[in-house]
């Protein structure tokens, strides 16, 4: 309720029916206990109009991002939701159920991987034995972070480009914690390009951080790569120019491991 009310800034009795697909009585009682909750957080002009925040209103649980409400309201189901909003986002890679539920159990069970694993090198594929201990939500696709028999070294996996996998019992080698890369945090320090005008600067800086001329974002070592290319962020001020990008990677030479950081020519 608080999620709806956050980010619709209204709730009535109708939308708890439609969103929760409980009958109006239930519907009534669940709005008045809010109500009682958050007292002078939140108010309605009659007993029968919607509840809106005021300015006293502070969430106690809902985050900061949209997507915790396109999560609640898509699950509703495309026949009785009323929603105003178009996700464009979308898996360039389709993953298959029974791959991703192999990974899954893979990850928690902390055993190996049994799988067929194709590459631009090797578009037919290699057998190899790896032992996941997470999968990740990349921008564009998934990935299985695993434990590599092959190099003896952890590597990420896309999901799209293993063609078959099964589940190899023996307990892993390498578990998450010998894992350096995905236990240590990277601050990526994000700016606006310095070779914008002026008046660019300061709208990509309201846009993309909040007004402040720059946004810390932390992410796990071995995502950096993902995220640089999510964001699309220089890392090279000289070479990497707007309009083509708009956003730069302030301390990439702290990442030079990371990802190649090209030099000015």
């Amino acid at each position: 309720m608080e999620v709806l009310l956050r980010w619709e800034g209204e709730l009535d009795n109708a939308r708890l029916r439609e969103v929760f697909g409980v009958q109006a009585v239930q519907a009534s009682r669940l709005l008045s206990a809010f109500v009682a909750a958050y007292g002078p957080a939140i108010t309605r002009v009659s007993p029968h109009a919607p509840v809106t925040p005021t300015k006293q209103f502070r969430p106690r649980l809902a985050g900061n991002s949209p997507d915790e409400y396109l999560r609640l309201v898509d699950s509703v189901g495309p026949l009785v939701r009323t929603f105003a909003v178009e996700d464009l986002r979308l898996d360039l890679s389709p993953v298959s159920s029974t791959l991703f539920a192999l990974a899954t159990k893979a990850c928690l069970k902390r055993v190996g991987l049994q799988i067929r694993y194709r590459s631009l090198s090797e578009p037919d594929g290699r057998d190899r034995l790896v032992y996941p201990h997470s999968l990740i939500r990349a921008a564009r696709r998934w990935h299985v972070r695993a434990w590599c028999t092959q190099r003896a070294a952890f590597r990420d996996f896309a999901l799209g480009r293993i063609s078959k996998g099964s589940i190899e019992g023996s307990p892993s080698p390498a578990t998450k914690e010998a894992d350096q890369h995905w236990n240590e945090m990277a601050k990526l320090e994000v700016v606006a390009h310095p070779a914008l005008p002026t008046g660019q600067l300061q709208l990509l800086q309201d846009e993309y951080l909040g007004g402040a001329t720059s946004r810390t974002v932390e992410v796990r070592r071995c995502l950096v790569g993902y995220t640089v290319q999510d964001l699309r962020l220089a890392t090279d001020a000289r070479r990497h120019m707007p309009p083509e990008f708009q956003l730069l990677l302030k301390n990439a030479a702290d990442f030079k491991d990371d990802f190649v950081v090209r030099s000015a020519a």
